[in-house]
C-alpha cells in the first residue's frame, strides 16, 4: 500500500454525513455534530488527507467551507436507483476536483453511501466497519 500512496497525487477523504446536525444554516464543517462524525473527521486528518469531502444525502459531495441548511435526507432508506443517481452526481463533482484513477481515497461511509462510488476509484481503503 505504501507504494500505491507514493505513486498517487493526493490523499482524499470521503466522509458520510450523519443524522445529528445543527438546526441552523452553517458551514459543512460545523453542521454535523455527532461524536461519531467528529471521530471520522479526526481519523481523516490524522491519516493526512489533503482534502476532505462530505457525502451528503441531500447535497451530494460537499466541501467543508460550503454553507448549507439543515436537512433530513438519508440514503440508508433510499432505493437502489436513487442511490445510483445520487452517486452519479458525486462522481461528476469528484471528477472536477480530483483524479479518480490517481488519487488515493479514504472512504468513511457505509455501503449505501459508497457502493456506487467505489467502482470509480482506483486506489481506496475503507478501514472502518461503518455498516
Amino acid at each position: 500500500m505504501l507504494y500505491i500512496l507514493a505513486m498517487t497525487s493526493k490523499k482524499i477523504a470521503l466522509i458520510a454525513c450523519v443524522k445529528e446536525k445543527k438546526s441552523v444554516p452553517c458551514a459543512v464543517a460545523e453542521m454535523y455534530v455527532s461524536s461519531e462524525f467528529k471521530s471520522w473527521m479526526d481519523y481523516a486528518e490524522s491519516w493526512g488527507a489533503s482534502q476532505i469531502y462530505i457525502l451528503s444525502g441531500k447535497y451530494g459531495l460537499l466541501e467543508l467551507e460550503e454553507k448549507i441548511a439543515p436537512y433530513d435526507v438519508n440514503l440508508n432508506i433510499a432505493s437502489s436507483q436513487e442511490r445510483k443517481r445520487w452517486a452519479h452526481g458525486v462522481i461528476e463533482k469528484l471528477e472536477d476536483r480530483t483524479f479518480l484513477r490517481e488519487d488515493y481515497f479514504l472512504v468513511l461511509a457505509n455501503s449505501n453511501y459508497s457502493e456506487y462510488i467505489i467502482p470509480h476509484l482506483k486506489h481506496y481503503s475503507m478501514p472502518l466497519n461503518i455498516d
